[in-house]
């Protein structure tokens, strides 16, 4: 019964508005006329615009054989409740009703599409499921007038005769082509590489990214796309950066070679898509390059850095496609290269790619380690630059070493850093110098540097490691940090009063016993004082909680986790596809 009441109230309701404009003339025995086909229960619409949308539904029954309403309603409806509100007011083309009903709720913000006889086979269920995802502003006409477009756009893809289907299932960009079976693939060396229809790129970064994209075009003949938007028209965010490449001229060569990444700037559902395209791309963009290029794009765009996250995206896709790795670092030989070792007296003993020193301290260090490299004769040398993630951290250092012009004999410290994280270190050592540096003594050097660079002391950490090295090659041991000698006198403290403690035990037990008193529950007055017990009351809590910032630096970093990742995709137009994405 409840159910039967709402039917009949939401028929009612619908039918008494409608009823009150009833336009009294039948247009055809085909359909009636009776009721207006453009129902606002919103109240936004003008007169105007009621009868400028009813007169677009006659015309598009008129064309299509299907009727078409279109309804603005403040709540959920059901189909149940659809159907007896679309029968009642006896809506519908020819004997079977075919017809279809547009529906936007607007307190909910939500179109659903609902469709009646024959007009159910000329729509697909994914077509109608994709329109979940639309999400329609809150003009109520623009919104009605979009239903219109939609199903004259679809309807126009089909093939009445042979009831096929178009592959696509939402309001469509203008860039789709109408017929993907008969597309014809081309190549437009003029077409934009950024197409930010998100709006989230100011035109400085826009430009920038361009210039950033054509050079790489220009060495690499490898192509990059950047394509924003607010919504996926209900392809899903794999299928649209597909799309977009294939069907707007990118890529080189016959396998259209390049990369393309669409930023899906949805306000419900935001995330991205990296599609590759072509067997070498395709190969480059493993899952774990996919990983750890997402998680760099992920810093910035959970930050809403939009310009610098992407443009830091470029050059990650740029060393992905000539180093083999995403994050090594320009000196690094390409797969195949070979570098020749050499020695350069000239070469900075001291480089800072991040600029964590001044200059003053840069000056200082440097002179530090020509004075160790006079006394001792071995090079000593210091270089920090951004983490090589994805890398063995071991191997980029001894490779820096060997082929930046450093002797032979030689120790060089890495200082490994990324943007929000603390900074790791990793030694190398050569000739003379590798004798001097055993397990333990690189584990206190280490050490002892990292600890002043988790403070950010980094010239401080730097100094105190060259004057411990220093002090290696002189004796052959690196000297035990304060915080040890610390923690040995607190555990000698610690022992010394377990001891003293257990002898006073001892002694105490072979004290004489006390004399036992008779009738010592003499002294005690009956009448005033009672003992029991009234409860257990703890009057203080201590808690303990153990926190590492070894990894990174606070807690509102880090990336949401692993990326959705495929190896294989056809898109709509037949290519093969990779690629990986990630929401934020």
């Amino acid at each position: 019964m409840k159910m039967k009441r709402r039917l009949l109230a939401f028929s009612l309701l619908f039918i008494l508005c409608a009823s009150v404009c009833a336009v009294p003339a039948r247009a055809d025995d085909l359909w009636s006329e009776d009721y207006y086909r453009a129902v606002d229960r919103t109240g936004a619409l003008t007169e105007a615009q009621r009868d400028e949308l009813d007169e677009s539904c006659i015309a598009f029954m008129r064309r299509y054989g299907s009727d078409l309403v279109l309804c603005a309603v403040t709540g959920a409806v059901t189909y149940e409740e659809a159907a007896a509100f679309y029968e009642e007011c006896e809506f519908g083309y020819g004997d079977g009703r075919d017809g279809f009903l547009w529906l936007y709720d607007a307190d909910g913000e939500r179109v659903t599409l609902f469709s009646f006889g024959a007009a159910q086979d000329r729509i697909s269920q994914e077509a109608v499921r994709a329109l979940e995802s639309y999400t329609p502003g809150r003009d109520v006409y623009a919104t009605l007038s979009a239903g219109i477009a939609y199903l004259e756009s679809y309807l126009d893809a089909v093939d009445p005769a042979e009831g096929t289907e178009p592959e696509r299932g939402a309001l469509l960009p203008a860039w789709y082509p109408a017929d993907t079976q008969s597309f014809v693939f081309f190549h437009d060396e003029t077409a934009p590489r950024v197409v930010d229809e998100a709006d989230i790129f100011t035109v400085a970064e826009e430009q920038a990214m361009e210039a950033q994209i054509a050079a790489i075009r220009s060495e690499l003949q490898r192509d990059i796309v950047v394509y924003t938007d607010v919504t996926d028209y209900g392809l899903g965010k794999e299928a649209l950066a597909e799309d977009f490449y294939d069907y707007n001229g990118y890529g080189y060569g016959d396998g259209a070679e390049g990369v393309c990444l669409f930023i899906d700037m949805d306000p419900n559902d935001r995330d991205w898509w990296v599609s590759c395209t072509g067997d070498e791309t395709m190969s480059l963009y493993t899952e774990g390059v996919a990983n750890l290029i997402d998680d760099a794009l992920y810093e910035y765009m959970a930050a809403g850095d939009y310009g610098a996250g992407v443009a830091d995206w470029i050059e990650n896709i740029r060393g992905m496609y000539v180093k083999g790795n995403p994050f090594a670092p320009d000196w690094y030989p390409a797969p195949g290269e070979t570098l020749t070792p050499h020695y350069d007296p000239d070469a900075k003993r001291v480089v800072d790619e991040l600029g964590l020193l001044s200059e003053a301290e840069l000056a200082a260090l440097t002179e530090q380690a020509a004075s160790i490299a006079a006394k001792r004769g071995v090079d000593v040398a210091i270089h920090i630059m951004q983490s090589p993630v994805g890398m063995d951290y071991d191997e980029v250092s001894a490779t820096y070493y060997r082929y930046m012009g450093y002797a032979e004999d030689g120790i060089l410290l890495s200082v490994y850093k990324r943007p929000g994280y603390y900074a790791t270190t990793r030694i190398s050592a050569f000739g003379a110098a590798a004798d001097r540096l055993t397990d333990t003594n690189e584990q206190r050097l280490r050490s002892l540097c990292e600890a002043q660079t988790d403070n950010e002391r980094y010239a401080e950490g730097l100094s105190r490691w060259l004057r411990q090295t220093e002090h290696m090659l002189r004796t052959g041991r690196v000297s035990r940090p304060a915080s040890y000698w610390g923690m040995i006198s607190a555990l000698s403290l610690a022992l010394g009063s377990v001891f003293g403690g257990v002898s006073l035990g001892v002694a105490r037990a072979k004290m004489a016993p006390p004399k036992e008193k008779r009738d010592a529950d003499a002294y005690i007055d009956s009448r005033g004082s009672r003992i029991r017990e009234a409860g257990r009351h703890y009057l203080y809590t201590t808690t303990s909680r153990q926190y590492s910032p070894r990894e990174k630096r606070s807690s509102g970093g880090g990336s949401s986790g692993r990326s959705s990742y495929h190896g294989s995709h056809s898109g709509s137009s037949g290519r093969s596809h990779s690629g990986s994405g990630r929401r934020f």
